[in-house]
């Protein structure tokens, strides 16, 4: 499943409940290709990577989903970001006053009990959401229940696993009714139950090495499961040259300038990529081409 950095969505028939599975592999080997960390920090990264993923698919949206961790523990942020179209990217922070060597890292529990975890969905078009909800110890999965069962009324299983480069997810989740017309439907009101009892019987290995299509066998042939065609997964960065000139005129001409004048240039890196970016006066007069003139700087 994990190696083939998909994401897989189905159904079940008579019932109120979807799900997905989802696998990373190359796509993790993209980000940390570029980003160094200790194992511990890399598994959990791994994990909001795979579950910013499934979620992507809940919402049904053109545009953003962000996780995001924020504590006093070792780890001081974590956070992954998906597209609808099934780009990830993440990065994550560590806390300089703690010992964050692979060692001590090990011995110790990566999140602060007093964090937050932050969902944000910025979709193309419409008004930007943020929902946070407490830590509950290292368990990403469980903090992602409790929000969808605190603001978003639904009922929602997820399970989580990383190891060694690979991460697998896997989410269950219970739809609400719609209505007259579904209530003249045979619905299988056990479903719930029952799909939940079987979907906590997937051991970690099994989400990590079976694809999609051996996970749901084992753990549904007895169900009539609609499966849904897979949607690839990848890492791709969306930094840009341009986003940076934009984030640069928020700035203001005075604070450029000023950086331009004590450095010659103004650098910027990437945390995401490790992508270089820096800009000259040129560029700055291309940015600020009034403000530019009026204090000598522009072109004559």
């Amino acid at each position: 499943m994990a190696t083939n950095d998909i994401l897989t969505r189905f159904t079940f028939d008579k019932s109120h409940v979807r799900g997905e599975l989802v696998g990373l592999n190359k796509t993790l080997a993209d980000i940390f290709s570029r980003q160094t960390y200790a194992q511990p920090v890399q598994d959990l990264l791994s994990e909001l990577l795979a579950a910013a993923a499934l979620l992507t698919a809940t919402v049904k949206m053109e545009g953003l989903l962000t996780l995001q961790i924020q504590g006093e523990g070792p780890i001081s942020l974590l956070q992954a970001e998906a597209s609808h179209d099934g780009k990830l990217r993440g990065i994550a922070r560590l806390n300089e006053d703690e010992d964050t060597s692979q060692e001590a890292l090990l011995s110790k529990k990566l999140l602060s009990e007093k964090g937050s975890l932050i969902i944000t969905i910025d979709p193309d078009q419409g008004r930007r959401y943020q929902g946070i909800v407490p830590l509950e110890g290292d368990n990403i999965a469980a903090c992602l229940e409790g929000y969808f069962k605190q603001s978003e009324q639904l009922d929602t299983r997820i399970w989580l696993s990383a190891e060694n480069g690979i991460a697998g997810g896997f989410l269950l989740q219970e739809l609400p009714k719609l209505g007259e017309i579904q209530e003249e439907l045979e619905v299988d009101e056990d479903a719930w139950n029952r799909l939940t009892q079987l979907g906590g019987t997937i051991r970690d290995d099994e989400l990590l090495h079976l694809d999609s299509e051996d996970i749901l066998h084992r753990l549904y042939h007895e169900e009539t499961v609609r499966v849904f065609d897979d949607e690839p997964m990848q890492f791709n960065c969306s930094c840009s040259k341009q986003r940076l000139s934009t984030a640069l005129m928020q700035m203001g001409f005075a604070e450029c300038q000023d950086i331009i004048n004590e450095q010659t240039k103004i650098r910027a890196d990437c945390q995401f990529c490790g992508q270089h970016y820096s800009f000259s006066q040129l560029d700055i007069n291309e940015l600020f081409p009034l403000e530019s003139a009026k204090n000598g700087k522009g072109l004559h």
